[in-house]
């Protein structure tokens, strides 16, 4: 009965808020979007009209607000009665309330104004692409008493083409400037006239005139003028057949000589005196010093924190003492990354007719931060490293952020979690714990060596440094395993920051070294019995007690990948390079400062004849790609990985932890981590046995759609898979990429909720072709094991 109370409900709303209750015999609903009959530009502006929402084919929105006119203005009964009863008035009012103005949407009528608007909209679009002459009629077309359709026919003119690009102007320093800066652009000269190019071109101009000293010139002082009575004659035409095909229409075509007209009348600032105020949210800055040609004021809690000499190696000044915003924003962004500087804030002065004076306000945060949290978890999938039962962590993390006075970055983070095991009931509690802890130092470039801290030259190219060194402990109690772990790393970062806006990181790691302590049960032994020797032999290798030592060299770039919707295009690549056990092999087969030994059993290299390692390398190449498709809420996300590890000199295979492995949630999202290879391999299901692949292929596409107020529909593809290459431990022809080439294939959709500072997504995922099981709906059926949901935080590429 309660479906046919829902039926009726909505019947009666939709019968209850038809056209003819709302609307006047000579009022018209825009039935569909509107049609363009001749459209040829790839642009199309918003239009004014515009049809309703649609649910299911039903304008639901549209029938919610003409409910809630129902309830609050409506004269007839039974609404008027609500509005009467004391009790629910109030309630009856809010309710139209909400209908009319959070949930419904007003009906979207023809208009001759809106007609109008849509004409010129329609024009000005076609101007901006170089069709000066174009021709827009407006045609409404009745399909109902109250429904229409609107259609736009557009009859488009020659589109005109740039002859000649000047420059004019009264100020002959601004229009040298000008000229000399085009002379190294790529003019669209012999290129369709484009507004939009034009101004970017303009943009272009601008900052360059501001980064000349010109404090006070506004963007739109800069003008663009448009000839196009200029006759030209003699014009050059291409011979032979091509030209019917290429070059007939392009030369043919009007052309038009276009202007960059300069204001007059603004001065040219120079940089007079740099200030640096640093203090606290509890006090003012009252002190005052200089240190060469910077002049910085502090307070006594300020200075108790931090040197003020290390703001200044921070500081740009203009290369050619002119006004410069760019020196101002680099200068901003280097005083920002200090951990213990809350916020910065530049402004500027005028000293005099032509000088200004900059100044920097930088609030402090405390420099001692302490975090502790308290949780309790249940984890039915057991990861690598994570607790398959419910139990409770703790996370504790003690930061000095000005260590020294120096600006140094100083953590402590510690990690316990405890849970238990029972195999049986009336087996005992088995404890289980996950134990970690981590020292972390960094050091940002100039906080050493305060006496030389000076202001630096701005540079086309920006550049800043900061070391990091990192030494960690970890130990895992699971079932029928135990690992401990002893990490140390020294790595130097270093920062690009390029005139074209965009970015390069490079990471060098001379030294990273990893001590690994493993222990098993005979139940974990006796579960690996059933595999091949090599392949046995493969995994209790991984288990071993051994060293790793890893060199790399990791190279990034970034060209508006992050920027949202902001450019249309973006791209992101790196490439990574891992040199693992040449530090040991060096001091043993050059310096000669041990024996060599080897372990022949697992084949690998023996430290001191007591610590086992491997020589390898790695190299894993990463790539994506960010293009923006009809808007700016739609956008195509693209990104591509090629890895490749080999084992060098007496060591056959890669350790574990140096290997690739594809799934979990920023990968393979269809399989869990690991779950996926090598090749078609099946192994036994536990998750402690992944043998993973020394070669990858993977790639990765998804649509992100915005909906509204942050919120994105993607639908997405994954494939890609791991193997192993010849010549390792593991021999099975299944997991070998020669012998098995099968990639993976997974299909989802998911939601994200952009919050700006957070992103929250939630992906289903289903596997539609699996290199072991064979092809969905063929040979196995939609969801069960075959699906994965993921939760997770931050996109996945």
């Amino acid at each position: 009965m309660a479906w046919r109370w829902s039926w009726s409900s909505l019947i009666f709303l939709v019968w209850g808020c038809s056209a003819s209750r709302f609307l006047s015999p000579q009022d018209q609903l825009v039935a569909r979007e509107p049609l363009l009959r001749g459209h040829v530009i790839e642009e199309t502006p918003p239009l004014y009209l515009r049809s309703n929402s649609r649910t299911l084919g039903i304008r639901l929105r549209l029938q919610l607000y003409w409910g809630g006119a129902l309830l609050r203005y409506s004269p007839k009964p039974p609404w008027y009665v609500f509005r009467r009863m004391p009790k629910i008035r109030y309630y009856t009012y809010k309710l139209g309330q909400l209908l009319q103005e959070k949930l419904g949407e007003p009906p979207m009528l023809v208009s001759q104004r809106a007609l109008e608007r849509d004409v010129k909209l329609l024009e000005e679009a076609y101007l901006r692409e170089g069709y000066f002459q174009v021709a827009v009629q407006a045609q409404v077309k009745p399909l109902s008493k109250y429904e229409a359709q609107v259609i736009y026919r557009i009859r488009p003119g020659p589109r005109w083409y740039i002859r000649e690009l000047d420059i004019e102007g009264e100020d002959s320093t601004l229009v040298s400037l000008a000229e000399s800066f085009l002379q190294r652009r790529l003019l669209p000269v012999n290129e369709a006239y484009s507004l939009r190019r034009l101004d970017a071109l303009r943009e272009e101009v601008h900052q360059m005139l501001l980064s000349e000293g010109y404090y006070k010139l506004p963007l739109s002082q800069i003008l663009w003028e448009v000839d196009t009575t200029t006759e030209f004659s003699n014009l050059k035409k291409p011979r032979g057949f091509l030209r019917r095909w290429i070059g007939k229409a392009k030369e043919d075509a009007p052309t038009c000589v276009v202007r960059l007209v300069l204001p007059s009348g603004f001065t040219r600032y120079q940089m007079s005196t740099t200030e640096v105020a640093v203090h606290t949210p509890e006090h003012l800055p009252t002190l005052e010093s200089v240190h060469g040609s910077i002049r910085i004021l502090t307070e006594g809690r300020a200075l108790r924190i931090i040197d003020p000499r290390v703001f200044v190696s921070r500081i740009y000044l203009p290369s050619q003492g002119y006004y410069d915003q760019r020196a101002i924003q680099s200068s901003q962004r280097g005083l920002q990354s200090l951990e213990i500087v809350q916020w910065v804030a530049p402004s500027l002065q005028e000293d005099s007719v032509q000088s200004l004076r900059t100044r920097y306000d930088i609030l402090l945060r405390p420099p001692i931060e302490v975090v502790w949290s308290v949780e309790g978890f249940q984890s039915t999938q057991p990861l690598v490293g994570s607790l398959p039962l419910p139990g409770a962590s703790m996370t504790g993390r003690f930061s000095h952020i000005s260590l020294f006075r120096r600006g140094l970055s100083f953590r402590i983070r510690g990690q316990a979690a405890i849970s238990y095991f029972r195999r049986r009931p009336e087996e005992p509690l088995l404890p289980l714990h996950n134990l970690g802890g981590e020292l972390s130092l960094t050091i940002p470039e100039g906080s050493l060596q305060l006496r030389q801290a000076s202001a630096r030259l701005l540079s086309s190219t920006i550049r800043s440094i900061t070391h990091v060194i990192t030494a960690s402990y970890q130990d895992i109690r699971q079932v029928d395993f135990s690992r401990r772990y002893i990490n140390f790393s020294w790595s130097r970062q270093t920062r690009f920051l390029f005139q074209d806006k965009r970015q390069e990181e490079q990471t060098w790691t001379p030294l990273g070294l990893t001590f690994v302590d493993s222990r098993f049960s005979d139940f974990f032994l006796g579960q690996i019995d059933a595999l091949s020797p090599q392949v046995r032999s493969l995994i209790l290798r991984d288990y071993l007690p051994r060293l790793t030592q890893i060199t790399a060299w990791q190279v990034s770039s970034n060209r508006n990948y992050f920027s949202g919707g902001a450019r249309r295009r973006g791209d992101y690549s790196s490439l990574l390079i891992e040199l693992g056990g040449w530090v040991p092999f060096f001091l043993e087969h050059f310096l000669v400062l041990s024996r060599p030994q080897w372990d022949s059993t697992y084949q690998d290299n023996m430290l001191l004849n007591r610590f086992r390692y491997g020589v390898f390398i790695r190299v894993l190449a990463e790539g994506r790609l960010r293009l923006r498709l009809i808007s700016p809420r739609q956008q195509l996300f693209v990104r591509s990985r090629v890895g490749l590890a080999q084992g060098g000199f007496y060591t056959l295979d890669v350790p574990f932890e140096n290997r690739f492995f594809v799934g979990g949630p920023n990968s393979m999202r269809a399989w869990q981590f690991g779950a996926l290879g090598p090749g078609r391999y099946t192994y036994t299901q536990n998750l402690f046995l992944i043998p993973g692949g020394t070669f990858l292929l993977e790639a990765n596409a998804e649509i992100r759609q915005t909906l509204f107020r942050g919120i994105q529909l993607a639908p997405f593809i994954d494939v890609g898979n791991v193997w192993f290459l010849t010549d390792t431990y593991f021999e099975d022809a299944r997991g070998i990429f020669g012998k098995s080439p099968w990639p993976g294939i997974g299909l989802g959709i998911g939601l994200r909720w952009d919050f700006s500072v957070l992103v929250i997504r939630l992906d289903v995922a289903q596997q539609v072709f699996d290199p072991a099981g064979g092809w969905v709906l063929r040979n196995f059926p939609v969801g069960g094991i075959r699906s994965q949901y993921v939760f997770a935080v931050g996109y996945p590429f």
